[in-house]
């Protein structure tokens, strides 16, 4: 099917803050997928959107929005490659004038947006890749960051959506920034993991050597802290960097870890659907550090330890109480 030329703004704007409808969502990623600036430059707003979202807390009325945009700047020509900064400036009216990062003073031109280049894993995988400034990242199962192929004179951003871990190459002059849905992070050392996966009720920050800021909150090496959608920060006490990084070395390690968010991470590092029956059993905690094991003999150690059990079905894994099973 040939892909549309130009989009309805307002749609695109209601496909950032996801309540397009199915068919309108189809034809704005038919849009969005026949360009590859295109789809970098969404995919920054995305990211901003959802960030600024997250931090503000507040309901997005996208056509309202689009109004404010056009008394202020006007209706343009449908011509040229206006949509997308279009698209930026609605995210701007939205949520302020932080809302788009790359939205720059003329707002009508879209010269200045950077490239962004897409890196990816898929469940069952981890990857380490290297930026051009030296930083390394490692990405765990089912994570991907989106990054300028060259960054600019003053700032170094990345986008993350899922969990990684970073070695920055620190550089007082150009900030190396990590943004996700809840917010940014912040380096102001060397090593820190961020996990920020999109079905988590929290993202968690783990510093390995020097610090980063959180929000406003200076977290320094051997610290470990979570970041609740409301944007409210708390330090966790008893917590070691060592497990919280344990992946990067092929390591899978539970402390005291919701059966429920023990059975995501299983779901990604095995490339399983794995899912807990009932909202009791998903919250019993669950600890243990696992490595080569075969999958069943994880799911038998961590089912036996919670008085549940498991069933497969296909690459479905379902847990449930032993007396449900019965």
């Amino acid at each position: 099917m040939t892909p549309p030329s130009s989009v309805d703004l307002p749609a695109l704007g209601r496909y950032l803050d996801g309540s397009a409808l199915p068919a309108d969502r189809a034809l704005v990623e038919r849009w969005i997928g026949a360009d590859p600036a295109r789809r970098a430059a969404v995919g920054a707003l995305q990211a901003a959107w959802g960030a600024d979202e997250r931090r503000l807390g507040a309901p997005y009325d996208t056509d309202a929005a689009w109004t404010r945009f056009v008394a202020r700047w006007g209706a343009p020509k449908r011509s040229g490659g206006w949509q997308v900064a279009i698209a930026a400036a609605i995210v701007a009216a939205v949520v302020g004038a932080g809302g788009a990062w790359w939205l720059i003073r003329e707002p009508r031109s879209v010269a200045e947006a950077p490239a962004l280049r897409e890196y990816a894993t898929p469940r069952g995988r981890r990857a380490v890749f290297r930026l051009l400034d030296g930083t390394e990242i490692t990405l765990n199962a089912d994570s991907r960051v989106r990054a300028p192929v060259t960054f600019a004179a003053r700032e170094r951003d990345v986008y993350l959506e899922g969990e990684a871990y970073f070695r920055v190459v620190h550089d007082a002059a150009r900030p190396f920034v990590v943004h996700t849905a809840g917010g940014a992070i912040r380096d102001i050392g060397t090593a820190f993991s961020v996990r920020a996966y999109g079905d988590a009720a929290r993202e968690r920050v783990a510093v390995v050597e020097g610090a980063v800021a959180l929000a406003e909150t200076p977290l320094r090496a051997g610290q470990v802290a979570t970041r609740l959608r409301t944007g409210a920060v708390r330090l966790l006490r008893g917590v070691t960097v060592a497990d919280e990084v344990a992946w990067t070395r092929g390591r899978l390690v539970f402390a005291s870890v919701p059966l429920g968010e023990a059975a995501r991470a299983l779901s990604r590092w095995y490339d399983l659907d794995v899912r807990v029956a009932d909202p009791e059993l998903a919250r019993r905690p669950v600890t243990g550090s696992y490595s080569d094991e075969p999958v069943a003999q994880v799911l038998t150690l961590i089912t036996a330890a919670v008085g549940a059990r498991y069933e497969w079905q296909g690459r479905s894994v379902t847990i449930s109480t032993t007396r449900q099973a019965r």
